[in-house]
């Protein structure tokens, strides 16, 4: 049985970690979040035996890679990995982005320096890849594309697709508008339907909903923090600027079943269990 964790935050600030497990012993991390997550992290890949086959990156951004430098810097003695995957646009792109861009370029710098040091194998995935470990199937759906000159780093974002018992998840990170135009344009409509979506950047201003009703989820798999959830600045609900409710909006017009937000705590999604109870998870109220 595959079992995937949405961990939670260890900060209030956004970030995006999933570890997912099959009972044939691989283990996958995907991204894992900001600095101050490394330690939890490494706390869990630990509780599940403490070898990771395979860790995919989905984006050079900060709450998405950091853990994965920090936890390289403090605790590399205390995993193993097999293998890193991740594929970040040229550092001229990088450094075009009109803000930041020095910032992130660091942040690139010290990643890599991490990946050398420690002589992590890396595979470099493209669009149509397929990677298996045991019963999981990771397809590559998306990879970054240069031509996009908005939101960029956002839009770098891979996307790629789990396939395991039976069951299919679409992890979009932080996917944008035009991103998301393309990903449709290039996928296959079967291979854009899932039950289950990662809600691109955190659940607000990601893609547009032409990508959700594509993928037609049924369960809906949010690294979202409970003021984003809320679009709560501290003034009531609904009053700042996140489309989060929008986006939520949605949701309930696709006719999603159940929602797993890491608001609430490292959410446990066993995929065997949906076939005897297809309502598992969180509804909205």
């Amino acid at each position: 049985m595959t079992t995937l964790y949405m961990l939670a935050a260890q900060s209030r600030v956004q970030m995006m970690s999933f570890i997912i497990t099959s009972t044939d012993g691989h283990l996958v991390v995907i991204d894992g979040g900001n600095t101050c997550d490394a330690d939890f992290l490494c706390t869990y890949v630990r509780k599940l035996g403490g070898h990771i086959d395979g860790w995919f990156i989905t984006h050079c951004h900060s709450d998405h890679m950091n853990a994965f430098s920090s936890l390289f810097e403090r605790h590399a003695d205390k995993i193993t990995l097999d293998r890193l995957y991740y594929n970040f646009p040229s550092r001229e792109y990088i450094a075009s982005v009109p803000e930041n861009s020095e910032k992130s370029l660091e942040l690139v710098d010290r990643f890599e320096t991490q990946v050398r040091e420690h002589n992590i194998p890396v595979t470099t995935p493209h669009r149509g890849d397929v990677f298996t470990f045991g019963e999981m199937k990771f397809t590559v759906l998306r990879e970054p594309d240069e031509s996009i000159q908005v939101n960029h780093l956002n839009n770098s974002s891979m996307v790629y697709r789990l396939d395991a018992n039976d069951r299919s998840v679409i992890f979009l990170g932080d996917l944008g508008v035009e991103g998301g135009h393309q990903l449709l344009e290039i996928t296959p409509p079967e291979l854009m339907k899932a039950e289950f979506v990662q809600m691109a950047h955190h659940g607000q201003q990601g893609v547009d909903k032409s990508v959700y009703d594509a993928i037609d989820p049924d369960y809906c798999l949010w690294p979202t923090p409970d003021w984003l959830w809320d679009n709560n600045n501290g003034r009531g609900y609904d009053t700042h600027i996140w489309k989060t409710v929008v986006t939520r909006g949605w949701m309930s017009d696709i006719g999603v079943r159940w929602h797993y937000i890491m608001k609430d705590g490292t959410q446990e999604v066993p995929f065997d269990e949906y076939r005897n109870n297809p309502e598992k998870g969180y509804r909205f109220v």
